[in-house]
C-alpha cells in the first residue's frame, strides 16, 4: 500500500512540476527543506485551508512525508519495505 501512494505522490509531483525525473541529490534537499519551512511556520491549533480536519502543522508534516516518498520512489526503493526495515533496525 505504501509503494502505491509512493507512486502515486511522484505521478502527481511530475505532474504539478514539482519534482523530475532528472532531480539530484540538492534538488531533493531543497525540496524538502522548503516543506519542513513550511512545518515550522504552521500552527498547531488553526485548522489546514485544505484540510479543514487537521491542524496546518498535521498537513505541513504530511507534505514532507509526501515528498519523502516521492524522492524514495524516484530513487526506486521498495519504499514500504525499507521503512520497516530502518523501524527495525532503530529498535
Amino acid at each position: 500500500m505504501i509503494n502505491q501512494l509512493a507512486q502515486t505522490a511522484f505521478d502527481t509531483a511530475i505532474i504539478r512540476r514539482k519534482t523530475a525525473r532528472d532531480m539530484n541529490h540538492l534538488d531533493t534537499f531543497f525540496g524538502i527543506l522548503s516543506e519542513l519551512k513550511e512545518f515550522r511556520e504552521a500552527s498547531e491549533v488553526d485548522p489546514s485551508e485544505h484540510l479543514p480536519e487537521y491542524t496546518q502543522a498535521q498537513e505541513e508534516l504530511t507534505d514532507v512525508l509526501i515528498c519523502c516518498l516521492t524522492e524514495l520512489h524516484h530513487r526506486g526503493v521498495d519504499v514500504e519495505r525499507i521503512i520497516k526495515e530502518k523501524i527495525e533496525f532503530n529498535k
